[in-house]
């Protein structure tokens, strides 16, 4: 895996490096991209053998953005990895963050500092990404700036650590989804994911999620997704269990007939 070529959001240093690398292995070639939505064209085109990008935060919630990525672009999960974030707060050497105003990051990591930031009064500024947010301090100097990125940022361009671990929750993390044709490093839980649409009819929704009830699927998230026709949603759901397994296939045969539209995501491992 280490000649594959794997697209992320970000620059050098940021949290998708770091998952991109523990889903293909430590030596696979990371790309940076400048937005979520190069990726997905990078994969689709085949200028890279595969994409990560972030899905989930269990502080901040859905990556909205790339949850209608999923749905726009054919590209099958293949993969996934829930990865423990510690955010630093970060500023080039000789700043104290009693001399701080303002810190740069990407929004999920603002959301996720939150407490931090309205603790010690500081003005959150989103960036497009922490490991952007690190670079421009570190290059730009601005005054009374500092910025929200991993150690790993701070190392690679020049910065100081102020505060360490500054997430308001102790077990932050992100859920990444890798897409790609090459594998990934397998674990020991399978998840199937979905997307699809209902008839707008009482209860059509309950009839569907009772299928997996009755064949004993545990739907661990369920989450609307607004389509181009005003009030008319798509649903996106996760159950652990693979497309092999008979119970599996016939919940998904069964759910299909009475959806409007089905499709599966992906059926994938989880790594540990």
């Amino acid at each position: 895996m280490g000649n594959s070529r794997i697209a992320f959001q970000g620059e050098r240093g940021a949290y998708s490096e770091e998952a991109t690398r523990a889903l293909f292995g430590p030596n696979v070639e990371a790309v940076p991209c400048p937005n979520f939505r190069a990726v997905f064209e990078r994969v689709a085109s085949a200028q890279v053998d595969g994409g990560v990008v972030p899905v989930e935060n269990c502080l901040a919630g859905p990556v909205s953005e790339n949850v209608d990525l999923l749905l726009e672009f054919s590209l099958p999960i293949t993969g996934e990895l829930s990865l423990r974030i510690r955010h630093c707060l970060v500023a080039p050497e000789g700043i104290t963050l009693e001399e701080l105003e303002r810190v740069l990051s990407h929004p999920q990591a603002l959301a996720q500092c939150a407490g931090f930031l309205r603790q010690h009064r500081l003005t959150p500024v989103p960036e497009g990404d922490t490991a952007g947010a690190a670079r421009r301090v570190a290059e730009l100097k601005p005054p009374r700036t500092a910025a929200i990125a991993s150690r790993t940022a701070a190392t690679l361009y020049g910065l100081t650590i102020l505060r360490e671990n500054i997430e308001d929750a102790p077990d932050n993390r992100t859920r990444f989804v890798a897409l790609s044709a090459v594998p990934v490093l397998k674990g020991s839980q399978r998840k199937t994911a979905l997307a699809l649409t209902v008839e707008n009819t009482p209860g059509s929704l309950h009839t569907v999620l009772g299928v997996f009830a009755r064949h004993g699927l545990n739907l661990i998230r369920l989450e609307s997704r607004p389509q181009r026709r005003p009030w008319e949603y798509v649903f996106c759901l996760d159950f652990e269990g693979a497309l092999e397994e008979p119970r599996v296939s016939e919940a998904l045969e069964e759910a299909s007939r009475l959806c409007r539209s089905f499709r599966v995501l992906g059926s994938y491992h989880v790594a540990d």
